[in-house]
């Protein structure tokens, strides 16, 4: 069962100690000055009032780990920490928040947990340790399979208390590879966590299962697969496991974007040698032709107003970036230079398009606003080809496929360049990754 859907379900918040509004956050962190100064915090271990010791450590791993990646703050060492956190601490006894300052922290967490049965219980606290507030207080409680999703949670909100911005922790990725290493027949979906946790294969049919496609609420995937020895697009509940035909009229086709309602599903579909772009209804299937002529155009992926529409068309003599207001006839190029660019993203933010186009040789990773201006490119390598990018829910990250003779991984980079870091690797031709939306 998919572990941050079965979270959204049964996870009950049991009490909110202090909840900024959102409105109104408490702003420390700009996240949008790189290179700025990052937070010291320090997490300390847990109190276990019942169950296993070791979620002492493990739950502030989990959230140290969620932390870092983010670079905006600085952890201070375990060792570091003067103060031992105690169950009085959570019962009216305030903590020492000078012993917090002298060793650099200017943010605490503190938490405890509480096991009885099947059940376990996770209270989590923010302080903010220069003026002594509480700034961010949850419990919540679950199974203990779902305490690593729980700790995903609040790293959220520690985000949220000091930047005004949600955090894509728990967020997952869905992506296409070989199984067995790179050795096995066809190629199959796999989902991994964004913090490289918990890969698990979604399908196992021996075939070619291609191009997955979130839909706005993380329910579903869409993604072709060529099972029945057609290709044809389903939809499939990532919980459940079960499938709905999405798209089987035409030869090849590939799904794109959904709509932000979620009631549409964009498609290439291929018939009688050209490929258009439709939009079919998830529930019923009705099609319609969004994108139309003669030639090629594939990739649709809708701006998040639903207003616009990036694609890829070969109407210009070779595969080239448009973007179009739905509705109106003609898409407006923007992308440019020699070669091709395909593989388009719009970002959640809806001021950047990501797209995969040549460089010195090579496939690289660009944005560029959505009229065309400002083009950058976020990451390429001498050695092998970024291709297929897909932006994280907040539009601050890209995932894309990183692959050169023999070797391929999924890598995570900021799009402003300055951090990367490898998210998977260790199956065969890893591509098309697909990021899921926010919680």
């Amino acid at each position: 069962m998919r572990r941050s859907t079965k979270l959204a379900g049964t996870l009950g918040l049991l009490c909110t100690l202090l909840l900024p509004s959102a409105a109104s956050p408490v702003l420390y962190i700009d996240i949008n000055a790189p290179g700025g100064k990052r937070m010291p915090i320090a997490v300390a271990s847990f109190v276990v009032a019942s169950g296993d010791p070791a979620l002492s450590r493990s739950v502030p791993k989990v959230l140290e780990g969620d932390l870092a990646l983010t670079d905006l703050f600085d952890l201070v060492p375990e060792k570091s920490h003067m103060e031992a956190v105690t169950p009085a601490h959570f019962s009216g006894t305030p903590l020492s928040f000078p012993a917090w300052k002298v060793i650099g922290a200017e943010a605490v967490v503190i938490g405890k947990v509480d096991t009885r049965g099947d059940q376990v219980s996770v209270e989590m606290r923010l302080y903010d340790a220069t003026q002594g507030t509480l700034m961010a207080g949850k419990r919540y409680t679950g199974t203990p399979r779902q305490v690593r999703g729980i700790a995903h949670r609040f790293a959220n909100e520690i985000v949220y208390a000091f930047t005004g911005v949600r955090g894509i922790f728990g967020t997952e990725i869905a992506f296409t590879a070989r199984p067995g290493a790179g050795k096995g027949k066809g190629k199959e979906i796999y989902i991994v966590g964004m913090d490289g946790q918990e890969l698990r294969q979604v399908t196992d049919n021996r075939s070619f299962n291609l191009f997955p496609h979130w839909s706005p609420d993380g329910q579903w995937l869409a993604y072709t697969s060529y099972r029945t020895g057609v290709p044809v697009i389903y939809l499939r509940n990532v919980a459940g496991g079960s499938e709905k035909e999405g798209v089987r009229f035409g030869n090849t086709k590939s799904p794109g974007g959904f709509s932000p309602d979620g009631q549409w599903l964009y498609a290439a579909v291929s018939q009688d040698g050209n490929s258009d772009i439709y939009r079919v209804r998830v529930v019923g299937g009705t099609a319609e032709t969004v994108v139309g002529g003669y030639g090629l155009d594939v990739s649709p992926s809708p701006s998040p107003d639903g207003r616009g529409l990036v694609f890829v068309s070969d109407r210009g003599g070779s595969p080239q970036v448009y973007v179009k207001t739905l509705g109106e006839a003609n898409g407006v190029r923007i992308s440019h230079g020699s070669g091709y660019a395909t593989s388009p993203s719009w970002s959640p933010a809806g001021n950047r398009i990501a797209f995969t186009a040549r460089a010195e040789g090579k496939f690289a990773v660009f944005t560029v606003a959505p009229d065309g201006s400002d083009l950058r490119q976020v990451t390429g390598a001498p050695d092998g080809d970024c291709e297929d990018p897909s932006f994280s829910p907040d539009g601050r990250y890209l995932v894309y496929s990183y692959r050169k003779r023999g070797y391929s991984e999924l890598k995570i980079i900021s799009t402003d360049g300055r951090q990367e870091r490898t998210l998977a690797s260790g199956l065969g031709d890893m591509g098309s990754p697909a990021w899921s939306p926010g919680r």
